[in-house]
């Protein structure tokens, strides 16, 4: 279900309106979209994502959250995995920055996710890098946001590793994309 609104809503409204719902929403300025569950590839690489930067980073520097609504003022979205500034409340509902964000990409969101997602996310003033993830090949497209007049520069993930320097870390692929089941060509 997306439901074009009659009127415009603010961030806010969005937001009391979703703590009042059973399901996940993201709210792109003019819309509600109804978020679906994913494939099990597509949970498998989430959960392998999360739980390798969970045991890399710095407990005290870093938080790594997996989707966890975030807003930049104007418009909600779920990234699969994020990674803040530590420490995160308890009690947060919606992150407000990141350094780090991660998208498993699917066939019905993959240009949602390189287009508008992109454009939402280069509107979070901390954000360094966005990845993006394919869940049926071992293949991912690091995009590094820069403050210049160009904004995103883009690079492929180099030699079989995920590289984050924002955060002093780096993920091997293979241990990234760890028992997902592809389904041969």
């Amino acid at each position: 279900m997306n439901l074009v609104l009659r009127e415009p809503w603010t961030v806010e409204r969005f937001l009391a309106w979703e703590d009042r719902q059973e399901g996940k929403h993201e709210f792109d300025g003019t819309t509600i979209i109804e978020m679906t569950g994913g494939t099990r590839a597509h949970q498998r690489i989430a959960f392998n994502l999360a739980r390798l930067l969970d045991d890399l980073l710095d407990a005290d520097r870093f938080e790594v959250v997996q989707e966890m609504r975030i807003t930049n003022g104007r418009q909600v979205r779920y990234p699969d995995v994020t990674v803040c500034a530590a420490p995160v409340e308890g009690s947060t509902k919606a992150l407000r920055d990141a350094i780090v964000l991660f998208e498993v990409l699917s066939p019905d969101t993959a240009e949602t996710d390189r287009i508008a997602k992109r454009a939402d996310y280069a509107a979070l003033p901390g954000l360094r890098r966005y990845v993006l993830l394919e869940q049926d090949r071992i293949a991912a497209t690091a995009t590094v946001l820069t403050r210049t007049a160009e904004g995103w520069t883009e690079a492929t993930a180099a030699e079989g590793a995920i590289a984050l320097p924002e955060i002093g870390a780096s993920l091997p692929l293979p241990d990234v994309y760890r028992r997902v089941p592809f389904t041969p060509a």
